[in-house]
């Protein structure tokens, strides 16, 4: 069988619609949540053994990259409920439409935004 097809295998060339976007940022969230959920946990574990381990806690909250590290499975969890409740919406047959999957992936991105300047906000 002769295959006279082109194909382009650069990546960074592929122009890929919103909806991908949010669907493919939808799985990297969860898979950065199960990483992030270990050192939350940790944390937990150690503001629970003591009130030494407490304060330790909150002294290692006191630093900026903590606090953005907290932020950032904070924010990537924002995202991903976000992400997920619009994907249970599509479940139900509302807005599978191109036109319908671009507004709900605009607003995806609108909300998920917006929760994470909150969040930041709160954090800080």
């Amino acid at each position: 069988m002769n295959d006279n097809r082109p194909t382009n295998l650069d990546l960074a060339t592929l122009r890929y619609p919103l909806p991908a976007i949010t669907s493919l940022l939808h799985r990297l969230s969860g898979a950065f949540i199960f990483v992030g959920v270990a050192v939350m946990l940790y944390m937990l574990d150690l503001s629970l053994q003591s009130a030494a381990g407490y304060g330790q806690v909150l002294e290692m909250l006191d630093h900026s990259l903590v606090k953005l590290l907290v932020w950032a499975v904070l924010a990537g969890l924002l995202y991903h409920l976000i992400a997920g409740i619009k994907h249970l919406i599509m479940d139900f047959g509302i807005g599978e439409t191109m036109k319908g999957g671009n507004i709900a992936a605009s607003l995806t991105i609108a909300l998920s935004a917006l929760a994470m300047i909150v969040a930041g906000v709160w954090i800080w």
